[in-house]
């Protein structure tokens, strides 16, 4: 049984990561192996690549350490040259974490909490949930960052979206401070797993309330 994991975590120390996401026009047979030549073609390492239920998106996570900032260019302008490819977007980064943002996780279309089989017993408890879920992410991050800066922590924050409790709406981080607008929340543990999560990774943060979204401040 192939055993995929779920978070798709990756240390990104010494390593240029990437994420490319690939909007279709329509779908047809041999797309998938027509893109990934054209990272073969630029020698990235493809080290995970999923397809969403239409099948008009295609999401890639890249290792591009051996990939020149020309050619880094050129990768998402011979992407879009096909024309079953509506749209490219990409980003890198040499972060010591290194999380997928642009994935969700749904079972039959709808938003799905991503839990350790270990933590369905506390499902009665919600707030002992969150801080058992922010407790081992927090445990990941400081396995991966020696420090966690803002820089980190953004990156962070997606851990978050990728268990289904939030969506990352915004992000910025400016003189040093980090600020996210976080919406689409699993109460009620959202809050309290940030609460938790940022404590254990030793960052100092404020949380307020912005209509039915949080913005986190550190």
């Amino acid at each position: 049984m192939l055993k995929r994991e779920i978070f798709l975590i990756a240390n990104g120390t010494g390593a240029k990561l990437g994420e490319f996401l690939i909007e279709l026009n329509f779908d047809q047979p041999g797309i998938l192996a027509t893109l990934s030549n054209i990272f073969a073609e630029h020698d990235v390492n493809v080290i995970n690549v999923a397809i969403d239920s239409s099948r008009l998106t295609i999401h890639y996570i890249v290792d591009l350490t051996m990939v020149a900032d020309d050619q880094l260019k050129e990768i998402p302008k011979q992407l879009q040259m096909f024309a079953f490819v509506k749209k490219v977007r990409y980003r890198t980064s040499n972060a010591p974490l290194f999380v997928p943002r642009w994935i969700t996780h749904v079972i039959n279309g709808k938003p799905a909490l991503s839990l350790e089989k270990e933590l369905v017993a506390y499902l009665n408890d919600p707030s002992k949930l969150a801080e058992e879920i922010a407790k081992r992410d927090a445990k990941t991050v400081k396995e991966l960052a020696h420090a966690v800066d803002p820089v980190t922590l953004e990156e962070a924050i997606y851990i978050a979206q990728l268990r289904g409790l939030l969506s990352v709406e915004a992000t910025e981080v400016k003189q040093g401070r980090l600020r996210a607008r976080l919406c689409n929340l699993a109460h009620p543990i959202a809050r309290r797993y940030l609460e938790v999560f940022t404590a254990e990774v030793g960052a100092s943060a404020k949380l307020a309330e912005e209509g039915a979204c949080l913005v986190l401040e550190s």
